[in-house]
């Protein structure tokens, strides 16, 4: 379900206009549909991922934009799991254990990153945030690990709530965040 935040507006579709969106099916719907028609860069931003959303399909919906040489740069890595799960330390890190659910996507993402290494970038930020901004066109801010479930035969419009916008100065605010947190991973060792 995607809501319109002017009741006149007739066209429900979130590239033309702002609105609130409901409901795990309709995330992921945006998140393929920036993926298709981005055109220079998108930037992701979740803290956990999973194969559950980054499944095959999704793994070649990346492939493709990768392939029309945009951009994706994706944030992860929560707070808490750094030191923990993820060990960082001179421009890498290691997950431990390997197979931990919250990040068993790393290990096809990491192939992305060496097919593509000019557009696919990986930065651990050790984060809580959702969001994913494309092309300085729009961002969505959301409650949804979009990077870290799909949507499942129960998906109620209730259980993830964002909120899409063309606003210019909020998409730089979250360029700016995004581009200023360090990459945690070239730290030293720890």
């Amino acid at each position: 379900m995607f809501l319109n935040t002017n009741s006149h507006w007739e066209n429900t579709d979130p590239f033309n206009c702002q609105g609130i969106i409901l409901g795990k099916d309709k995330h992921r719907y945006l998140l393929l549909k920036t993926l298709r028609q981005a055109q220079q860069k998108i930037i992701i931003v979740c803290p956990w991922l999973t194969r559950h959303s980054l499944d095959n399909n999704m793994i070649q919906e990346f492939k493709n934009t990768l392939n029309r040489q945009v951009k994706i740069e994706i944030g992860w890595g929560w707070q808490k799991d750094i030191g923990n799960i993820i060990i960082p330390g001179n421009g890498w890190w290691k997950l431990t254990p390997a197979n931990t659910w919250k990040y068993n996507a790393m290990f096809k993402l990491q192939e992305l990153k060496q097919l593509y290494p000019e557009y696919f970038q990986l930065k651990l930020m050790g984060t809580h945030s959702k969001y994913w901004i494309c092309d300085d066109k729009f961002a969505v801010v959301t409650s949804a690990n979009i990077l870290c479930y799909k949507p499942g035969k129960t998906n109620k419009y209730y259980e993830e709530t964002g909120l899409w916008t063309n606003n210019i100065n909020q998409i730089k605010n979250f360029i700016n965040s995004f581009t200023q947190v360090p990459n945690l991973a070239a730290q030293k060792a720890i």
